[in-house]
């Protein structure tokens, strides 16, 4: 990618973070408390990082597209509209699963959520083809790598950890090389560890070793 992307991390990770939430509700029994409870958890996850991404692309880059390009952020802004309602119907469903449901109130919630997915997944690609052309016409690397900064330090680390969590696997090593020596540049040593550790649990050892000899070394 020659231009800097003000999608493509996040993108990656949450692509990466719906896929896990739709392959384990698609393999829950729902009849299982434990099984529901783990779905659940992941759900936790997803809606998490769901919520906040929606609230950093309005209040950073739709906000800062629109001041530039009259109308250039309508669109995303009216999906960012529907979406959090269908998001609010599905969490609610999952919200009151506890394991007592039957098979049929099962595959309900799984094409709820499918069809949430689907409709997700069609409003992050309009982004990456025609909002990420608009920011990448109208601004410079330097103007998007200080969008992006100013993003970042509005994360709490606790969403941060989170997010590598579902990114970091998502990506090639190039990109994590960058995304990592980024971080190490601006964070303190320990929040690294922080890092690292979540990263350990996540990545296969010998894909892990590498990323981590190569960040630091």
């Amino acid at each position: 990618m020659s231009r800097i992307s003000s999608f493509s991390a996040p993108h990656k990770g949450l692509r990466n973070l719906l896929s896990k939430f739709s392959f384990l509700a698609g393999k829950t029994n729902f009849e299982d408390p434990a099984q529901v409870a783990d779905l659940k958890k992941l759900g936790f996850d997803l809606f998490r990082l769901l919520d906040e991404h929606a609230r950093l692309e309005n209040e950073f880059i739709l906000a800062t597209l629109a001041e530039r390009v009259p109308h250039g952020a309508d669109h995303d802004l009216r999906d960012h509209e529907y979406l959090e309602e269908e998001q609010d119907k599905v969490s609610h469903k999952l919200k009151r699963l506890n394991g007592k449901q039957d098979a049929d109130a099962g595959h309900d919630f799984y094409l709820s959520f499918s069809k949430y997915h689907s409709r997700y997944l069609a409003h992050i690609l309009q982004e990456e083809t025609v909002t990420e052309k608009l920011l990448q016409e109208n601004f410079s690397d330097e103007e998007l790598l200080q969008l992006r900064g100013r993003i970042m330090k509005s994360i709490p680390f606790s969403d941060f950890l989170i997010w590598v969590k579902y990114i970091i696997p998502a990506q090639n090593e190039s990109e994590n090389i960058g995304m990592l020596k980024g971080f190490i540049a601006s964070a303190p040593p320990e929040a690294f560890q922080k890092v690292s550790e979540v990263l350990r649990k996540e990545l296969p050892e010998a894909e892990y070793s590498s990323l981590i000899q190569k960040v630091t070394g």
